[in-house]
């Protein structure tokens, strides 16, 4: 049994935020009484949070945004403007600040934001309210409860832990809160924007109602599509079920979803994160578990190493994708001549290669990568890789193919064993009658170069030197190899000042173009897609350089 990342992570995230949300919505107007909970409901829990580490977090990250583009100015208006308001004296700016979502105690909970700031010196902060005219009053006869007079309305504050909860109705504070700190530290240690909702706190019937909305709404997308095609078909509804399926296991099993937002001047980069946590010994925590040993054998590769690239671990269920590229290979043989499959007591070149396909198909994953890097020409050359079950039938029957081929009338821009690297036998074909765009992307005289091992295939395209380049691929995959690491089934990352030239002359914002080359110019333009998965946590990660907070910089201070 292969352990392989599901592809649906991020979709399966997104479906649980959005259907729990509704679902706790659609509960709290129910009218029916829910079944008897087998644990009492501790109504004092919040099922939601959303947070900033601190105000001085985001006067740091203020300060470091516009350092990157020497606009010292855009801070200093900020602090000016502060200023003018006692520096809002008062307010611990070392702490978090945020709101929690309760639901209100009974048959028909409803849902209740309640915002909270932490508050260093009420005294203080009463007189930086007084300089705006806002009215800070104690309620008499209640402790620690407060009213906030603003121009239209009034909030309604209880002080409690070092923090005022506020709130417009005085009813909603009539509640025993609990320290802020207890929900945010973790948080805040990670990121400088976070929300958190707390599925371990959302009562089970709430959850269970969320799963039957999505089910409800799914089995409307299930009918076959007008001209859909039985594979298309029964790939689309057996991914849709397999995603159905995750999302009712997170649901049930998951303890928090989080997305987080961090700048970090040290790392010089932007991090946003979506992940999830699993509540200890569920089957969502066996899931975790099991995927966090998995790995891709191109994991080798750093996102720094080529200007873009992608490796992955795909998985292949045997009655789904498994059974439609089967049958797909199947219905295409047809059109293959017979003198290149052969019969049963001679198999063709083609048969052969066939042969190592549908072996690794039934493998049942595809582990594969794709780089670009740039010639010296500053041409791009595209390399992949293809790891194969049975490789030694797909070398055998891709030298037959050429050797075959080699007979043939018109043989010209055909050649096989140009280069051989690491058992690695390489052949070389010239395509012609390229479009017009494949010369201008790839060059005047662009090549491809197949080659297969005992266990892989390479391919490359682009002009002569990306044979060169090819052969420092496959020499860099033995060297390193040996240094994948667990958990890593799949990377994306982009080099982005690379790209630039080749989509100028398609680009139409012209103004972004020149303020990303200047972004860009000093470096900092790596993008990196991945996933981060441990025995009981798995996350998606999207890490920009400090290029892009140049970019975000520039953005705001030519903004018109």
């Amino acid at each position: 049994m292969h352990t392989v990342i599901p592809r649906s992570f991020l979709t399966r995230f997104t479906f649980t935020v959005c259907f729990l949300c509704v679902g706790t919505m659609l509960f709290a107007q129910a009218n029916s009484a829910t079944e008897p909970r087998k644990e009492k409901m501790d109504w004092n829990q919040p099922i939601a949070v959303a947070s900033i580490a601190g105000l001085d977090r985001v006067m740091e990250d203020i300060d470091y945004l516009f350092e990157t583009v020497q606009k010292p100015e855009y801070p200093a208006m900020i602090k000016g403007f502060l200023a003018q308001y006692r520096n809002l004296a008062g307010l611990d700016r070392t702490k978090p600040l945020g709101v929690f979502v309760f639901l209100s105690e009974g048959i028909s909970p409803q849902p209740t934001v309640i915002g909270f700031v932490p508050v260093k010196d009420l005294d203080e902060l009463t007189k930086t309210l007084g300089e705006v005219g806002f009215l800070l009053a104690p309620v008499e006869g209640k402790a620690d409860r407060y009213t906030l007079a603003l121009p239209t309305f009034s909030l309604h504050i209880k002080m409690a832990h070092g923090y005022a909860f506020l709130q417009i109705t005085s009813e909603a504070l009539d509640r025993d809160f609990y320290n802020p700190d207890n929900y945010t530290s973790a948080l805040a240690k990670e990121y400088d924007i976070a929300g958190s909702l707390l599925l371990g706190n959302v009562p089970e019937p709430m959850r269970m109602m969320a799963v039957d909305l999505a089910s409800a709404k799914i089995d409307e997308q299930l009918a076959r599509k007008p001209g859909e095609n039985d594979i298309r078909y029964r790939s689309r509804k057996e991914t849709t079920l397999f995603l159905l399926k995750q999302f009712e296991i997170i649901s049930q099993d998951g303890d928090n979803l989080t997305i987080g937002y961090s700048l970090s001047k040290k790392d010089k980069q932007i991090r946003l994160n979506l992940g999830v946590t699993a509540k200890p010994g569920s089957q969502l925590g066996k899931e975790l578990e099991q995927l966090s040993t998995s790995t891709s054998q191109y994991a080798w590769l750093t996102a720094d190493s080529a200007d873009f690239l992608g490796y992955s671990v795909l998985p292949l269920r045997k009655e789904v994708e498994q059974k439609a590229i089967l049958d797909l290979i199947e219905q295409s043989q047809s059109n293959i001549p017979p003198i290149l499959l052969g019969d049963d007591s001679n198999p063709g070149p083609v048969s052969k290669m066939l042969d190592s396909v549908k072996a690794t198909i039934r493998s049942g994953k595809l582990d594969s990568h794709i780089q670009m890097q740039l010639t010296s020409k500053g041409k791009p050359a595209l390399i992949a890789a293809l790891k194969l079950t049975e490789g030694a039938a797909f070398k055998q029957g891709l030298q037959d193919l050429f050797e075959l081929m080699k007979q043939a009338e018109d043989t010209q821009g055909i050649e096989a064993n140009v280069a051989e690297v690491d058992g690695i036998t390489i052949h070389k074909i010239v395509p012609k009658d390229l479009k017009k765009g494949a010369n201008e992307f790839f060059g005047e005289n662009p090549v491809i170069f197949i080659g297969c091992g005992s266990d892989e295939c390479w391919l490359a395209m682009g002009e002569a030197e990306s044979l060169d380049l090819l052969k420092k691929a496959i020499s860099s995959r033995k060297t390193n190899g040996n240094r994948s690491q667990s958990g890593s089934a799949f990377l994306i990352s982009l080099k982005l000042a690379s790209i630039l030239p080749l989509a100028e002359e398609n680009a139409k914002n012209e103004e972004f173009m020149e303020s990303a080359k200047v972004a860009f110019a000093s470096g900092g333009d790596l993008l990196t897609f991945y996933p981060k998965i441990t025995a009981n946590q798995a996350s998606l990660n999207l890490e920009l350089g400090e290029g892009f907070i140049r970019l975000i910089s520039l953005a705001i201070a030519n903004r018109k």
